[in-house]
């Protein structure tokens, strides 16, 4: 159980403190599978932006940088978007993917 000042963050904290302990998480676990096994881990992250901040938003996707990772989301902050390469960005509409222009 995570906590902040005592409190179970489950039961205290906000919509974003409790989505940034739960990537927070992931992180730790991303380095413990490295030490472990010597390999990277593939990471999956759905709707991962919804609860987040644009600054911890940024700061997620410095942290998974280098990363095989596929994350999906509703949206993105244009300022964010700088933080993610065109060639890596793509827009799926009625069951289309394009990339982004």
């Amino acid at each position: 159980m995570f906590t902040m000042n005592g409190h179970p963050i489950r039961r205290h904290g906000s919509q974003g403190q409790q989505r940034t302990t739960a990537l927070a998480a992931r992180l730790a676990e991303i380095d413990l599978i490295r030490e472990e096994t010597g390999e990277e881990p593939v990471l999956l992250l759905d709707d991962v932006f919804s609860e987040l901040d644009e600054n911890r938003q940024k700061f997620l996707l410095q942290s998974i940088e280098g990363l095989q990772a596929f994350v999906t989301c509703t949206g993105i902050e244009d300022s964010v978007k700088k933080y993610i390469s065109k060639d890596n960005l793509f827009y799926v509409e009625n069951g289309v993917i394009t990339p982004q222009k």
